[in-house]
């Protein structure tokens, strides 16, 4: 006799769609990770744009989750992703003493508004009655020094890790010129703007003879970057919405990654992680969760935050390096990646949901 596999509710105000491929991918790499071990089922919210689509995309997820008040039982899993803005919903789950767990991501610990202040009131009192999921121990830190928590509840899990059947080594010769890289969203708290500050300072002190950018990414400042780049006069590339074969294949293009980001959630970064694995060294700025894998002159750079006259600075570093040390570095990136690879972080998130 097979035996039944345990339920588990996946809930998520971001999930991917065939048009927003990358959004929320890390829900899906979870998805995929548990799906042998658990019958997974979903409740989840794919990208919305107009208010009124956001409105009602989240008056139907909350319905959803009300239906688990009365389906979900002693035994089953709710895992909740990015919890703090369904708080409120889940705050029956909790009086039920279900198993809940909650996996942070970085903003949903930052209450920087007044509807995330309103919001932690319905998620504080639950973190003592769930587990708790952080992508990094930067953020496992700071969770405990700002709840009381016991550090037991809590697990660190990279967001799925990074395949490495997709996210590899396989450069196709050498760049006829120095490909500088970008993969993020384009917000201004993924720095942007400080990467283009940077590139106009090596552009006008000629201090990088032939260089090119390669940019992937989608956002609201997409057509401002795209202007300024225009205006940069320099050889560009903006590519949006592509798959993670697709992305291994751009990182492979590289020669360095440069994650300027000066936000306070970034509690991960696993763009990074994924440059590193397809042996691309990473320039990040002093923040969260790339302090966590960057290593000053063995995989990469750091800067600090918002500094454009230390990033440049770093990126000319990497540059004047020979070819032998630029060789080392991109070993060193693999060999970090890989401590993140994700057959063996799934396999651990496995075991530890399996115990609850």
């Amino acid at each position: 006799m097979v035996n039944k596999k345990q339920r588990l509710f996946l809930v998520s105000n971001m999930y991917p769609s065939p048009e927003k491929v990358r959004y929320g991918i890390f829900v899906k790499n979870f998805e995929e990770a548990v799906a042998d071990f658990f019958q997974v089922e979903k409740v989840v919210l794919t990208k919305k744009y107009s208010f009124l689509s956001k409105f009602l995309g989240y008056l139907k997820l909350y319905f959803q989750i009300v239906q688990l008040y009365f389906i979900c039982k002693k035994n089953d899993l709710v895992y909740v992703h990015f919890p703090l803005h369904l708080a409120p919903a889940l705050l029956p789950l909790w009086w039920l003493n279900r198993k809940i767990v909650l996996n942070f991501h970085g903003s949903d610990l930052v209450f920087n508004s007044t509807l995330k202040k309103a919001l932690s009131l319905f998620l504080i009192p639950g973190l003592k009655k769930s587990n708790i999921v952080l992508p990094s121990d930067y953020y496992k830190e700071k969770l405990l020094a700002e709840f009381s928590v016991s550090p037991s509840k809590l697990y660190v899990y990279p967001s799925g890790g990074i395949n490495s059947n997709v996210f590899s080594p396989n450069r196709k010769g050498e760049n006829s010129s120095f490909v500088i890289g970008f993969v993020s969203n384009f917000i201004e708290g993924k720095g942007w703007r400080i990467f283009f500050d940077a590139l106009r300072r090596i552009k006008e002190e000629k201090s990088i003879a032939n260089f090119e950018i390669l940019m992937v990414g989608d956002g609201p400042d997409k057509p401002e970057i795209e202007d300024l780049l225009a205006a940069l006069d320099i050889k560009f590339e903006i590519i949006s919405n592509i798959s993670q074969k697709e992305l291994a294949v751009i990182y492979n293009q590289m020669d360095v990654f440069v994650f300027p980001t000066y936000r306070e959630e970034e509690s991960l970064g696993l763009v990074g992680l994924e440059a590193m694995a397809c042996g691309v060294p990473v320039i990040a700025s002093k923040t969260g969760g790339p302090m966590g894998y960057v290593e000053e002159n063995v995989n990469g750079f750091l800067f600090d935050k918002k500094d454009v006259k230390m990033l440049t600075e770093k990126m000319l570093a990497f540059y004047a390096l020979t070819k032998e040390q630029k060789n080392t570095m991109k070993h060193n990136a693999i060999t970090t990646a890989q401590a993140y690879d994700s057959v063996n972080v799934n396999k651990n998130l496995v075991a530890f949901l399996e115990s609850l």
